[in-house]
């Protein structure tokens, strides 16, 4: 039957191209051509809107097409009815074009595909590619031309698009905090933009708000800054430079990283206080208070150098942002509906949360970080689960699931949204469950104590699930998490009490007599994230 339709569309496409039962004249930006408006129709919700209604097109018999090419739009007729893809580096822009204002759903994604298998950036396109591809909705490959575009900061301001970019686009990469290049090289960039674009005075002291002008040498700045006309009648800015040159906070470092710190932050909740540091150092730091209390039985994900929390009991639908670098909170949108009990992960450079007490359903915060939008439904009740991101998959292990402890293993295709149940199970059933994610190694911890080191891979899209040890530790109940390190399990814990730290050592099997810093405030341990710094 298959090769039957196949040699039908093969002929139906032959006949067009001869014109032998075309009815309509396709007018376009550099001739003309013909097509059959049964066949177009049927190829496309665009085309049957406008030939089954009272418009122009469908009254004249003639479509016009002033932004396509013929041979574009003849290569998507074709691609449209053959098994064939006509994409390369010459047409694929304009195929995309006209494919999205087609609405041929099938010609988009091998556009898609072939930029993703063929697209070669460098520091004189990758703005280009991440315009376009905002423009056309592709995160993925937005994202991979923002991280080649900042990775590449210092080349970049070199070129002559620094110039070019709009306001909006400056300021997203001055907000990232990890930005591969010299602090002096982004001013230079920062004064090439201003030069170029001459932006009112409320616009320049916004953008030197985001500049870390403590990083910035002395000498560069007075020779090459504080006198410059954008700057020097710019009282606000003067005054920014002021306060850091008078301050003397100028230090060794150039960079906006912190070199080969590993910070463990816990999520130790007493009110507002809603999260510790333990440092690399064996230290504890303070971490300012939030703006609003959650409630207990809150979740975080990591994200970059800021931790975002959702839910809590108090308030289920909150967020808040902690932004690790600046040690400044604010709040983000709520959920789109109640959650505490649940778990979060992140994946692709978003954020999602999964399951909890009031629902089953997974969130999901766009890119923007300005709403959270249902995309997915567990269709059965996750509580103190784990979540492992595995790729563009996120699997949601353990915890409670209708009252009782569960060992199935979920599994959240972030791409199409589907979820499923893996055939692989937990060696234990867990009323909660707390991991260390160091794929393929996982490293769980649940509420009876059952110490667990699974391995985790994903095969050609296959995930596979096996088990390596399973041992006996001790019961913290709910209130805990742990973090691996260097061979060795450190768990949280803390039930209205100062957090207290003890060491498992995984090859001995048995509990080490170390002594740890207790942490110098009480509260109740929801879980960690260990929070790296690149050198």
């Amino acid at each position: 039957m298959d090769r039957t339709k196949k040699s039908i569309l093969q002929n139906i496409h032959e006949e067009m191209v001869k014109g032998t039962f075309n009815d309509l004249d396709i007018v376009c930006e550099n001739g003309t051509t013909s097509a059959n408006r049964l066949v177009l129709a049927a190829m496309s919700s665009y085309f049957r809107a406008m030939l089954t209604s009272d418009m122009t097109e469908s009254r004249t018999g003639v479509l016009n097409l002033s932004t396509v090419s013929v041979s574009v739009f003849q290569d998507i007729l074709k691609m449209s009815l053959c098994p064939v893809d006509l994409v390369n580096e010459d047409n694929c822009v304009k195929m995309l074009d006209a494919a999205e204002m087609m609405q041929l759903d099938d010609v988009k994604d091998l556009c898609h595909r072939y930029l993703k298998e063929g697209l070669v950036l460098n520091t004189d396109n990758c703005l280009h590619w991440w315009r376009l591809m905002n423009h056309y909705n592709v995160p993925d490959l937005s994202n991979r031309a923002f991280s080649y575009l900042t990775e590449n900061l210092t080349d970049f301001v070199e070129t002559e698009n620094i110039v070019h970019m709009s306001k909006t686009e400056l300021l997203e990469i001055l907000s990232k905090d990890d930005l591969k290049c010299n602090e002096d090289v982004i001013m230079k960039g920062i004064m090439k933009w201003l030069e170029r674009n001459n932006p009112d005075a409320n616009d320049v002291k916004r953008i030197f708000e985001m500049i870390r002008i403590d990083l910035v040498d002395p000498k560069f700045l007075i020779a090459n800054v504080v006198f410059s006309h954008l700057i020097s009648g710019n009282n606000s800015v003067q005054q920014i430079i002021k306060d850091v040159l008078l301050l003397k906070v100028f230090t060794c470092s150039t960079s906006r990283f912190h070199s080969g710190r590993e910070d463990v932050l816990v999520l130790h909740w007493n009110t507002t206080s809603l999260l510790s540091c333990f440092t690399s150092e064996g230290t504890w730091e303070d971490v300012p208070p939030a703006p609003v209390d959650p409630g207990w039985w809150y979740s975080a994900a990591s994200l970059g150098n800021k931790i975002c929390i959702t839910g809590g009991k108090n308030r289920v639908k909150c967020t808040l942002v902690y932004d690790v670098c600046r040690r400044e909170w604010e709040t983000g949108p709520d959920l789109e509906e109640q959650r505490y009990d649940h778990c979060m992960a992140t994946a692709n450079s978003k954020v999602y949360a999964i399951g909890g007490e009031y629902s089953n359903t997974i969130e999901e915060m766009s890119e923007s970080a300005t709403r959270w939008q249902v995309v997915g439904d567990l269709k059965q009740s996750r509580q103190d689960a784990f979540a492992v991101t595995v790729g563009h998959n996120i699997l949601v292990m353990g915890g409670r699931s209708r009252g009782r402890g569960s060992d199935v293993i979920q599994c959240f295709n972030t791409a199409t949204r589907c979820v499923s149940n893996l055939s692989s199970h937990l060696p234990y059933s867990s009323v909660c469950l707390r991991g260390s994610v160091h794929l393929p190694d996982v490293y769980l911890l649940d509420y009876d104590g059952n110490v667990m080191h699974v391995q985790v891979t994903d095969s050609d899209g296959e995930i596979k699930i096996q088990v390596k040890s399973t041992a006996k530790w001790r019961s913290f109940k709910y209130y805990f998490g742990i973090v691996w390190q260097n061979g060795s399990l450190l768990s949280f814990s803390g039930f209205n009490t100062n957090c207290e730290i003890r060491k498992y050592n995984l090859a001995e099997g048995k509990e080490d007599n170390i002594t740890f810093m207790k942490s110098t405030r009480s509260g109740y341990v929801f879980g960690v994230l260990p929070v790296s710094y690149e050198a």
